[in-house]
């Protein structure tokens, strides 16, 4: 089976569009038809017959309602791109969609990209070499798109057809018209060598083109591949300074990429009709330069480094985000760990205290340096995730769940690992002195991964959009914020002189240490029972009696049989985790009377009528966002404020993946939850709240409508 939509399987992620939905209604008398009250779309097939082996065009076409459109990959203002999902037999393979080039539409100061009366989306799929000459070839597709007007819906559709195979490729005459007049549509490689700058807030496209007759051009537009590169509604200027042909755009609010690419459109004056043409513009390099001294060679595609004030700002934040988190919640239960840590070493020598420190800034740069790692890659490869991402699939939070479960256990006492205690991890290592402090600082990176702190979610969110160093720098500086307290304790000989002395009260205080880990298991377990449904959680909780069972068997001594099932027993719970999948659906929205579930079509209906609109992203495994709900939006001040403001309040929830609210928080340089932007109904910028609330800084803000 072939997917459009990209599969993690390293995390096992999945990525799903789950649209708010109104149906499209099938007709009768077709299943590669779907008619609905504002698209008719057409599942059309370029051959006749194929050979196997070869590749054939599938489009799926559609004929839109007067007045209204759907949207290009990049929608603009607003809006969400038509998303096709393919199922095919095993071995074959679709290539992307191939995009006609969009139009601009305008709408109440906004500007979106999308398309009017017709539009045809090719795919090109291999059927695979060993099919059976003769035996036709299924196909089957289920898009989703957004079609608007002064509303907009949500509408999809299921599609089948059969390619007939034979011993050679026939036409498909019926549509050769159809396929010939999309394909016109398509941007062509650009007839000029491209150059791309920017300075300040002005991005320009340079072309060498000597000779050019500048004055049959008109009405050019560039179209960025991204949303928040270039800004939709600005007005662009092309000029002719021969022979540079410049066209210059205003930048969007997202951080400069390290290149540019889109789709460049001008209508030319023939003499008669006049004629639009599209070009590719594919990874321009965009320097960071006045526009006169860009250079007309083309550059070869390369990651831009941020600039010599950017580098340091984004460290400095990061490091700073850093330090912040061991104040969050979500660092809470290690944080007594670490200091029975430092209590138990505090007759040490000042350096076997400092190589312990050492180690344990070593796990928490190792922890985070392999999360970036993962995290990167996979964004790289097309995922929209962000910062957390590791919790938003269940298996990881149940296996995370059996780890702080199994730390509960030691601390209380069934088992024991060794008798030298210089923090949690050293149990997990089997070692004392610095093995251990490296595994707490592991510990300690995965319990706060999730967390966003001040300072840390602006790093981030524009480190991401930067090259992988720049990003990967930012993820490390944020785990020595994160390390550096304890490891300055452990380097001031001062520290030693005020701790209290070791002694047997610590056996006492390492039990009590194990009910913050339960808790944290047990909020680990009700995060799972957000994502999967009421048999993973069984199943999880299964698995956490196997694992105790198992550790008890540990705890009891040596042993071959008690070995052997103790063995036994830890892999029946890895099995029962590893068989736990997402339930279908989202996530269940958070509780509030006030809110509704944000969707980007919802958001766009409620923008389209003029209303002020609350987005709130969060997610089940934010203890930030949990806190800020409770504290600051639950009260009766808040929905005073709302209702008497008439904002409407949309509530992204982030727990399971969800491409819209990715894309959300991109276009705010956030790379995780929670995010809060006060939408206003008239031109003021939205107004992004802090990421620690109180109820009067929502009031306040609420109030300023």
């Amino acid at each position: 089976m072939v997917n459009a939509v990209n599969r993690l399987s390293a995390w096992r992620i999945f990525c799903g569009f789950m649209a708010a939905c109104v149906l499209a209604v099938p007709a009768a008398s077709a299943n590669d038809r779907v008619s609905t009250d504002n698209v008719t779309a057409r599942l059309v097939v370029e051959a006749g017959q194929v050979v196997p082996g070869d590749t054939v065009a599938v489009m799926l076409h559609q004929t839109i309602r007067e007045h209204w459109h759907t949207y290009w990959r990049n929608p603009g203002d607003s809006g969400q791109e038509t998303a096709i999902e393919w199922t095919l037999p095993d071995n074959a393979d679709v290539g992307p969609i191939q995009w006609m080039a969009p139009d601009r539409i305008e709408f109440a100061g906004l500007v979106n990209h999308g398309y009017s009366d017709q539009v045809g989306l090719i795919s090109d799929i291999t059927v695979p070499a060993d099919w059976p000459a003769g035996t036709d070839f299924p196909v089957q597709a289920e898009a989703t798109w957004l079609v608007c007007e002064k509303v907009c819906i949500p509408e999809s559709g299921r599609f089948e057809i059969s390619i007939p195979t034979g011993g050679e490729t026939l036409p498909n005459s019926g549509d050769a018209d159809l396929f010939a007049a999309v394909r016109q549509g398509l941007p062509v490689e650009a007839p000029w060598p491209y150059t791309a700058a920017v300075q300040g807030d002005v991005v320009t496209l340079a072309f060498q083109a000597p000779g050019l007759e500048a004055d049959r051009l008109s009405d050019a537009h560039f179209f960025a591949d991204a949303w928040g590169i270039v800004e939709p509604a600005a007005e662009q200027t092309l000029q002719y300074d021969a022979p540079v042909l410049r066209l210059t755009m205003r930048r969007g609010e997202l951080p400069v990429p390290a290149a540019l690419s889109g789709v460049l459109t001008l209508r030319e004056d023939t003499g008669g009709e006049p004629s639009r043409l599209a070009f590719v513009i594919d990874r321009a390099t965009l320097t960071a330069t006045t526009p006169a001294a860009t250079a007309m060679a083309v550059q070869a595609p390369a990651a831009a480094p941020a600039t010599p004030m950017a580098l340091p700002m984004i460290l400095a934040f990061a490091f700073l985000g850093g330090l912040l988190l061991n104040l969050m919640p979500c660092v809470f239960p290690v944080l007594a760990i670490k200091a029975l840590g430092l209590v138990s070493h505090a007759g040490d020598s000042r350096a076997a205290r400092l190589w312990g420190g050492l180690a344990y800034t070593g796990g928490v740069l190792c922890a985070f340096a392999l999360l970036g790692a993962a995290l990167l890659m996979l964004r790289s490869g097309g995922a929209a995730i962000g910062w957390g991402f590791q919790l938003q699939d269940p298996v990881v939070v149940a296996l995370l769940a059996y780890v702080l479960f199994a730390v509960g256990l030691n601390l209380a006492g069934v088992f024991e690992v060794a008798g030298s205690w210089t923090g949690m991890g050293q149990s997990i290592a089997g070692r004392s002195g610095t093995a251990g402090s490296f595994f707490t600082g592991v510990l300690a990176a995965v319990v706060a991964a999730p967390c966003t702190a001040p300072f840390m979610a602006a790093a981030l969110g524009f480190a991401f959009t930067q090259s992988g160093p720049v990003a990967m720098a930012a993820i490390l500086m944020l785990g020595a914020g994160l390390a550096a307290p304890y490891l300055l304790l452990t380097a001031v000989p001062a520290v030693a002189r005020i701790l209290p002395k070791p002694g047997a009260w610590m056996n006492t205080f390492k039990q009590v240490l194990a009910f913050p880990m339960f808790a944290s298991a047990a909020w680990l377990i009700w995060v799972l029972a957000q994502q999967a449904d009421p048999d993973a959680v069984f199943a999880a909780l299964l698995g956490m009696t196997a694992l105790a069972f198992a550790l008890w068997l540990y705890g009891k001594g040596g042993g071959v049989v008690r070995h052997a099932l103790a063995l036994a027993s830890i892999a029946g719970a890895l099995w029962l985790g590893a068989t736990i999948q997402p339930a279908d659906g989202p996530a269940a929205l958070v509780q509030s009377s006030e809110g509704e579930r944000f969707s980007q079509a919802r958001f766009d209906t409620l923008r389209a009528e003029g209303r002020p609109v609350l987005v709130n992203m969060t997610a089940a495994w934010c203890i930030t966002c949990k806190v800020n709900e409770r504290v600051a939006l639950a009260s009766d001040e808040f929905r005073n404020a709302l209702r008497n403001s008439g904002a409407a309040y949309l509530i992204g929830d982030w727990t399971r993946q969800d491409p819209e609210i990715t894309a959300l928080l991109r276009r705010y340089d956030r790379a995780g939850v929670p995010l809060y932007v006060l939408f206003y109904p008239d031109e003021r910028p939205p107004q992004v709240l802090p990421q620690l609330l109180t109820a009067s800084i929502v009031v306040d803000a609420l109030q300023g409508i």
